[in-house]
């Protein structure tokens, strides 16, 4: 694998209120996680994936991606390296669902969960977070199978709090559905897996406003593990039903069912610092002749007009605007199969990346997980980045850190600040019985 998977709530049903926030135009001065290694996947059955196996399966992907990576030269970002403002200084880490909390929120999920044999496998995705009246939204992947499409992997929305996201009530557990219009996306059928969380709001004044979008994660079985893409979802009721609007990215090697393993991710549409694209944050395999993914990037970017992205989603006949990868200097590879160029080839640490905008710097952040550490670095530009220092580290090689993702404190959750939470889904010797949600806060210095 890979390393790498302004908001507003709906005035429509009251039930969100974020304020629009983004990044200030800058002047021309980036799984379900705990994987079973060894287990041959059958492409054709979904006993063919078994979750606790592809976890792991996972966290080794992303082990020789990096390690890839560090042995091979791709092109990178020719700006000069910017210095790191926020000093982080991590405290307070702790347990913000046990596993006795995620296995009773399952044995009330709606509709029922339909794999007895993971349960409730949840978060299998970084979260989404909303801030409403009365709490919080939150939305990840249950990346147990569902019957409704045959497929592993979904969008669960809860309701809880920063101290307990996984809440008292039963949680939404609902599949991505095929586009009605079949020419949308002609390999819904392909995927084994289908599913995310890190959900954009789309805000006031822009089409399709108080509705939701989400960058899902898809997978398709080959011999021996998973080829994963980016594709777009999206939900008019706050995520009670969603409808797949078509793949976005895929990485520069085609799939073939000899390669090895590749994770992408599960990003978000970030805005871009003039508020005029979204951002999506991936690594890319970079096509080498050999079903080895040993030509990797740390962290790629894609883009597309956030007009443009809007208008087709929300249109007479949804469906995904093209996205174009970042490639030496210019937007102008295909986002599906396109060259891109490294953002962080000096990077001592990788994994999926995660972004958010940093208001009290003016600034992104990226936080990364390689199932082992958990990074952070800044840019201004949103392609020039610091070099990432360490947050977190697991000693424990039986056990795992994944889907970490930044969570701000104020107002609008997916802004961060001097202060900021990361959750992750701690991976546990038992797999996802013993699965549990953690928490630890940075401060900037």
């Amino acid at each position: 694998m890979v390393l790498p998977l302004g908001v507003q709530m709906h005035s429509r049903s009251g039930m969100l209120d974020e304020p629009e926030l983004h990044p200030p135009e800058h002047s021309a001065d980036s799984r379900v996680s705990m994987r079973g290694a060894g287990d041959v996947l059958d492409s054709g059955t979904s006993s063919g994936r078994l979750e606790e196996s592809l976890m792991l399966i996972r966290s080794m992907l992303i082990s020789v991606a990096l390690l890839a990576s560090f042995l091979t030269l791709t092109p990178g970002a020719a700006a000069q390296t910017p210095t790191q403002v926020c000093q982080p200084v991590v405290s307070d880490s702790r347990t913000v669902v046990t596993a006795a909390q995620r296995k009773a929120a399952g044995k009330k999920a709606k509709p029922p969960i339909t794999d007895l044999q993971n349960g409730f496998a949840w978060p299998d995705s970084e979260f989404g977070v909303f801030k409403t009246d009365a709490s919080y939204m939150f939305f990840a992947s249950d990346g147990g199978h569902h019957n409704g499409n045959n497929k592993y992997g979904s969008v669960t929305r809860t309701f809880g709090t920063l101290d307990n996201p996984v809440g008292t009530a039963s949680p939404i557990d609902v599949i991505i559905h095929r586009n009605p219009d079949g020419a949308v996306n002609p390999q819904y059928s392909t995927y084994t897996y289908l599913g995310g969380g890190r959900i954009y709001l789309v805000p006031k004044g822009r089409p399709g406003a108080g509705n939701l979008l989400d960058v899902y994660h898809a997978e398709i079985n080959t011999d021996t593990s998973f080829y994963s893409l980016l594709g777009l979802a999206v939900s008019r009721d706050d995520g009670l039903h969603w409808t797949d609007l078509g793949e976005i990215i895929r990485p520069n090697q085609p799939y073939k069912s000899d390669l090895a393993g590749f994770d992408l991710g599960s990003p978000r549409l970030v805005d871009s610092p003039d508020g005029k694209y979204f951002y999506v944050y991936f690594p890319d395999w970079i096509a080498n002749g050999t079903n080895q993914p040993t030509t990797t990037t740390i962290v790629s970017v894609a883009r597309a007009p956030i007009a443009s992205v809007l208008e087709a989603a929300f249109g007479e006949r949804p469906h995904a605007a093209a996205f174009e990868k970042y490639y030496e200097g210019s937007w102008r590879q295909p986002g599906i199969g396109g060259l891109s160029t490294d953002l962080n080839p000096n990077a001592g640490y990788a994994g999926a990346a995660n972004v958010a905008y940093d208001s009290a710097f003016d600034r992104y952040v990226m936080i990364a997980d390689d199932t082992v550490h958990i990074s952070y670095a800044e840019s201004v530009d949103g392609l020039v980045w610091t070099l990432p220092v360490l947050l977190r580290q697991d000693e424990n090689n039986q056990t795992s850190f994944d889907y970490a993702v930044p969570i701000g404190t104020g107002d609008a959750p997916n802004v961060l600040g001097e202060q900021f939470y990361v959750f992750f889904t701690y991976g546990s010797v038992q797999g996802w019985p013993g699965n549990t949600v953690r928490r630890f806060t940075v401060t900037c210095r």
